[in-house]
């Protein structure tokens, strides 16, 4: 045999190996736990940065646009968080204004898609402010989607 054909069943017995023998568990299905600091960090991002009454007409417009094909839990979901969660809100922003509603995409006001992101934001447990979401892409693109963690049991105390 040439070390050409030789190489590659080499290397693949090797690998194979090195994950049979070599202790190590595959653990790509196990999501990793965030540290409360990074959870931190990430909840410094998003908290705060739309109002209530941002939230209150993107739940009208979510009722009159959104509800007909989309459920609460489409937002709010595992796979959506994992999605969207370290992503800038206008990532989000553009990707609904872009393709909603699914039967005119682009048809609804600025606006309309910019209180339907903080409507989603609160869903999403995060903390409503004072301080207004513009729809202004540098802006937006700073600010990073995140969600709250569940509260560390070691906080709690008997």
């Amino acid at each position: 045999m040439t070390i050409s054909k030789t190489l590659p069943s080499a290397f693949l017995a090797t690998v194979i190996a090195a994950s049979v023998f070599g202790g190590s568990r595959m653990s790509a299905q196990r999501p990793l736990a965030a540290s409360p600091l990074r959870a931190a960090m990430f909840m410094v991002d998003s908290a705060k940065m739309y109002t209530e009454a941002q939230a209150a007409e993107g739940a009208k417009v979510w009722t009159a646009t959104c509800a007909g094909c989309h459920e609460s839990k489409d937002v709010t979901s595992a796979d959506f968080k994992t999605k969207w969660v370290g992503r800038s809100l206008f990532e989000l922003y553009e990707q609904i204004r872009t393709t909603m509603p699914d039967d005119a995409p682009g048809t609804l006001t600025p606006d309309q898609y910019l209180t339907s992101v903080a409507y989603i934001l609160k869903l999403n447990g995060l903390p409503a402010g004072e301080t207004a979401l513009v729809p202004d892409s540098a802006t937006m693109s700073t600010l990073k989607f995140a969600v709250p963690s569940p509260p560390s049991p070691s906080l709690f105390v008997p």
